[in-house]
């Protein structure tokens, strides 16, 4: 009796035991993947972000009307040498440092800065300060709007001339400002926003030691068209010393160095990324969790969440930390930690050795957190790093929770389990152990269980039909889990991997609205007409070649296939990861579409064409039928493209790609179109649409 008490009571803490371990093996393993794929994701985000600036750069740089602006502004600038400057203009410029400049600067700089160590030193300078800052009629946010002072210089007819272009560009792409620097003087020669840097020398002037002097001696050195760099943040005197990153890339006219574009970086971008759009519990982060960037020298180059979130708390827990009281004023003043809180913790330290992992450490805030870690490559001069962590107490509340449970359920089993057998008499021992020993194993997840009990009674037939359906779980087992793969390799065949995901989850009906999407609509035009000469097997084959083919392309260039009918071929890009190239990615997918056609024409010696639609909207994406699932594009944006191939099959050229007027205007920089004209679109009116053929690229992309 007493035996059957302990093996009973010890069956069931060894069931409770595996079932937890179990069960806190699956749970870890989610918060892992979940907090590793959230590093890799923002980091991909972060990356994809520099490329595009950097092309942006480079592109800006190379452009005609930028390369005219940079010659009309170098030497209007340099004839104003001959313009007076008076002791009253002098007088009104010291007041403007003085009662606007100096009290900003001393928020984020040590010591008692003073308007005699920042007041410009040259004649020019002066001049074109009094001007455009003193005498400029907008506040200090808004000196970019002035686009013509009331001097009558040749310099501010120049000004009135390109200001508007360069404003829209740094309002469009959120660059904070926009630099052109002469390459032999190093002076700004013009600048959107007009601070205290404006006018004045990077090579001679007081910001000549600053990380925008250093970027202009670096390109100035390199000489080589298409060239490119960038400068990690760092206090930027004539941003108040705010932190302050620069990109930047040589203009050249013809052969001949001219100047160097300088593009200064929006922090509030970095930070968008950083915080998933301070959504961070809609990426799965809870309560605690965060992803931050920090640099080479340990100091942060994102916003930190607590700041946002929880400020007293946080400035509380920078006391304890023994952080200064000047730093802990700059981090209010700034509301940001960027430059000003430094992290030397262990993940920190791994990353900045080049290690990639996860690990249960430190936070910055001394709190133990499960933490992602990695080092991230942004350019030659910029080495950073990037960390996901979330509190241990967090993470881990699930499997302290489900702890409880199985200790709850053991704590009910036991004294159930003990009457039980205080009843049974010793002729129910042996055959109830072999039937428990099935039973755990069964529970431990083995289903290839024999029972054997040596007796012609009751419990021989009670083993029989234990044996009878361990077998039938064990076959039904490899049954169902046959089944479940093939299901689940034929839905992701069939749908996305998102909705494949959320319809195992167990939603019902799938629909989501997406705000920016690039969609692309094509068709195999003459190709019905061929089928005629060809076999069935013949036909059959050259299509499904021809869409194996679209379907590796559109998966090296990240962009999502939809559907495919008949000769239709459907696509898009900005579903279900936001992307900023989305735009190009598709057009880059629709020229190497057009390549796949003409050589499949000419290989197959058969002739057949592509016309291609791409549009960019707002899309409505559903997964619809019950027995038969296809997940499809609603809405105007996917109606759109759907009729600009038609239209391009009507009146477009033979392998041609036809887009509006809202793809054209961001992508004109990289392609050449041409204006096909005004088509009428049902529901939508009037609408400018353009060709792009295949080799329409203005500039080979990076």
């Amino acid at each position: 009796m007493l035996m059957l008490l302990a093996v009973s009571i010890a069956s069931i803490l060894v069931i409770s035991y595996v079932g937890y371990t179990s069960g806190k093996e699956v749970i870890l393993d989610n918060i892992h993947g979940q907090i590793t794929e959230l590093r890799n994701s923002r980091a991909r985000q972060v990356q994809s972000y520099f490329n595009y600036v950097k092309n942006h750069a480079i592109t800006l740089a190379e452009d005609p009307t930028v390369i005219e602006a940079m010659k009309s502004f170098t030497d209007s600038f340099n004839q104003l040498e001959n313009e007076e400057v008076t002791t009253s203009m002098t007088s009104e410029i010291w007041l403007f440092y003085e009662k606007y400049f100096i009290p900003r600067l001393q928020i984020n700089v040590d010591g008692n800065p003073t308007v005699s160590r920042y007041f410009p030193e040259d004649k020019i300078s002066r001049y074109l300060q009094y001007y455009y800052l003193v005498k400029n009629p907008y506040d200090l946010e808004n000196k970019k709007l002035l686009d013509m002072a009331k001097d009558g210089s040749e310099y501010s007819k120049i000004h009135q001339k390109f200001n508007s272009f360069f404003r829209s560009i740094t309002t469009r792409f959120d660059y904070n400002n926009l630099f052109l620097v002469d390459s032999e003087t190093g002076n700004i020669v013009y600048s959107v926003h007009k601070d205290t840097g404006f006018a004045t020398s990077l090579k001679s002037g007081h910001y000549s030691n600053s990380g925008a002097a250093d970027l202009f001696e670096t390109l100035q050195n390199n000489r080589e068209r298409g060239a490119f760099d960038v400068i990690d943040f760092r206090a930027f005197r004539p941003s108040y010393g705010q932190p302050v990153a620069f990109i930047g890339s040589p203009i050249f006219q013809k052969s001949n160095l001219i100047g160097i574009l300088l593009l200064q970086l929006p922090v509030d971008e970095i930070n968008r990324i950083m915080t998933g759009n301070f959504q961070w519990k809609k990426d799965g982060l809870g309560k605690t969790g965060e992803t931050i960037l920090v640099g080479s020298d340990y100091f942060m180059r994102s916003q930190s969440r607590f700041l946002v979130e929880k400020p007293e708390q946080y400035f509380k827990e920078l006391e304890k930390q023994n952080i200064s009281e000047r730093t802990i004023e700059r981090i209010k003043a700034n509301n940001s930690p960027i430059l000003l809180q430094k992290i030397t913790t262990n993940s920190i330290k791994k990353a900045l050795d080049g290690e990639e992992g996860l690990d249960i450490l430190d936070d910055y805030r001394g709190v133990p957190s499960l933490v992602a870690y990695a080092p991230l490559k942004l350019a030659d001069s910029l080495d950073w790093m990037i960390l996901s962590k979330i509190y241990v107490s967090e993470a881990f509340e699930p499997i302290q929770i489900f702890g409880k449970r199985v200790l709850v359920t053991s704590a009910i089993l036991v004294p159930i389990v003990t009457i039980f057998s205080l009843v049974l008499s010793r002729r129910l021992v042996m055959p109830i152990y072999r039937l428990i020993s099935g039973a755990k194993k069964i529970t431990s997840g083995e289903t290839n269980v024999v029972v054997t009990v040596p007796s012609d009674d009751e419990f021989y037939q009670l083993a029989t039909a234990f044996n009878k359906m361990a077998r039938t779980i064990d076959e039904e087992k490899e049954a169902l889990e046959e089944q479940i793969r093939q299901n689940d390799s034929l839905l992701l065949k069939t749908l996305p991997a998102p909705i494949v995901k959320r319809l195992k989850e167990g939603e019902k009906q799938i629909a989501d609205k997406f705000p920016h999407v690039t969609v692309l609509s094509a068709n195999i035009v003459g190709f019905d007409e061929e089928c005629e000469l060809m076999s069935a097997e013949e036909a059959v084959g050259i299509l499904n070649d021809i869409i194996t083919a679209f379907d590796d392309a559109a998966q090296r260039h990240d962009v999502e296939k939809i559907s495919t009918v008949g000769t239709s071929y459907l696509a898009a890009s900005g579903l279900f990861v936001p992307r900023l190239d989305r735009d190009k990615a598709v057009i880059e997918l629709a020229l190497e579409m057009l390549r796949i056609v003409r050589a499949f024409s000419q290989e197959r010696h058969h002739y057949f064409e592509i016309r291609i639609g791409i549009y960019s909207g707002e899309v409505i994406g559903g997964l619809l039928g019950k027995q038969k699932f296809i997940y499809n594009l609603m809405g105007n944006t996917a109606k759109i493209a759907r009729f600009l191939m038609i239209v391009n099959s009507v009146e477009g050229k033979p392998n041609s790609i036809l887009v509006s007027q809202n793809l054209y205007e961001p992508l004109q920089e990289f392609y050449q179109f041409s204006k096909m004209g005004e088509i009428d679109v049902p529901g939508q009116g009037k609408m400018a649409v353009w060709l792009l053929s295949d080799g329409g690229h203005k500039n080979k992309p990076l």
